[in-house]
Order: structure tokens, then C-alpha cells, then sequence
């Protein structure tokens, strides 16, 4: 199971609010060609799992992509560029 430190999931919130143009739409972690990660906004599909925040669902994995980032941690780095989302393992 993907966990979402509490700065991550306001950061997901917040990426959410900015982007969403339905109330059903929430952020999807994708696996990019090549093997990088990104989101995207889409509805949650059966199977998926769903990462909630205060009760709100913020992000959604398709089953393949829980799969291969089983045990993962999603959280916030401050960068030159500004806050982003990492994906790491203990």
C-alpha cells in the first residue's frame, strides 16, 4: 500500500483544487513510458486504491501502478523550483 505523508496529501489537495473542473475528478498516479511517474485527472476505477486526506480521496493508483510501488512513501521536497512530490522506499 502507497502512503501519503500529511504534507503530501495537502500539497495533492491543493494540486486538485487548482485543476479539477468536475467534483468526481481526482488525481491519478500514472507510470510514464520509460518508467518515470505522473499525474493526471480521471475518476476512480473499480480496483483502484484510493489514498484518502481527511477524509477526502486525493489520489487514485490503478492496480498495476499500487503494485509496483507497494511499501512506497509519497511526500514533499522544498527544491530551487519550488515544492514537489518524491516517491521513495524504506
Amino acid at each position: 500500500m502507497v502512503t501519503v505523508t500529511e504534507q503530501a496529501a495537502q500539497e495533492l489537495r491543493s494540486i486538485l483544487s487548482d485543476t479539477a473542473t468536475k467534483p468526481e475528478q481526482t488525481l491519478r498516479l500514472v507510470m510514464r513510458p520509460g518508467g518515470g511517474l505522473g499525474l493526471g485527472l480521471d475518476e476512480e476505477r473499480e480496483g483502484d486504491q484510493v489514498v484518502t486526506a481527511e477524509g477526502e480521496k486525493v489520489l487514485v493508483l490503478a492496480p498495476s501502478v499500487a503494485e509496483t510501488l507497494a511499501d512506497a512513501t509519497i511526500a514533499t521536497q522544498d527544491t530551487e523550483e519550488g515544492r514537489k512530490l518524491v516517491v521513495s522506499r524504506q
